[in-house]
């Protein structure tokens, strides 16, 4: 079991925030095989970078014009950037459109399914699905997700679902980034991200006495 200061130290974030956490990621984890020190650690520091320590469990959407072409220029038209400069929805339903299960732009389940929880599930497909994991209806109510008990729960079941475990268990934390959010390619020799992820992990293992 992770206490509530080893959470504060493994996130850096404030004890009460940890408070509140604790509780739900130790069930979550216990429910989900996430049992070993070095499972705990894996798992605690990628959720730790994707939920920015557990302060953002909710995907925001609201790009400036500069960061835009940066994480969606593949998805979004030169010539179509300044109509989405902070605009969630829209852009919400744009770029996720037709992916991981939602239907077409028009339909407005890329906003409705973006990111949610540490690990932010995102699309209807994966809601469904890990719904059906725990056993929560997040298709129908996405936004249980930011439910401390639910989310907690939705990052451990897609975290065991995803194979993650094993991975852990081989220690190499590229290969858990990579099968968190990083992708199978990248043409960075560092990518984006991949030091914070080394770092908060490290440090969870040092705090869970597994280094």
């Amino acid at each position: 079991m992770v206490t509530a200061e080893q959470l504060s130290q493994i996130m850096q974030c404030p004890l009460p925030r940890a408070q509140r956490w604790a509780p739900a990621l130790n069930a979550a984890m216990v429910r989900f095989n996430i049992t070993t020190k070095r499972r705990a650690a894996h798992f605690l520091a990628q959720i730790g970078h994707e939920s920015l320590s557990l302060s953002r469990v909710e995907e925001n959407l609201s790009y400036s014009r500069k960061r835009l072409p940066e994480v969606f220029g593949k998805r979004i038209a030169a010539t179509e950037l300044d109509a989405f400069v902070h605009q969630p929805e829209k852009l919400g339903n744009r770029v996720y459109a037709g992916r991981n299960g939602n239907g077409n732009e028009a339909s407005g389940d890329g906003y409705l399914y973006r990111g949610r929880c540490p690990v932010q599930i995102t699309g209807r497909g994966n809601y469904r699905h890990i719904g059906q994991l725990i056993g929560q209806p997040l298709e129908q109510q996405p936004q249980l997700l930011l439910d401390v008990e639910v989310g907690a729960a939705a990052a451990a079941a897609y975290w065991k679902d995803a194979g993650l475990n094993t991975t852990a268990d081989g220690g190499d934390v590229l290969a858990v980034s990579r099968r968190v959010n990083l992708g199978s390619v990248t043409s960075k020799a560092t990518p984006e991200g991949m030091a914070d992820r080394i770092s908060r992990t490290n440090r969870a293992l040092q705090v869970l006495g597994a280094a």
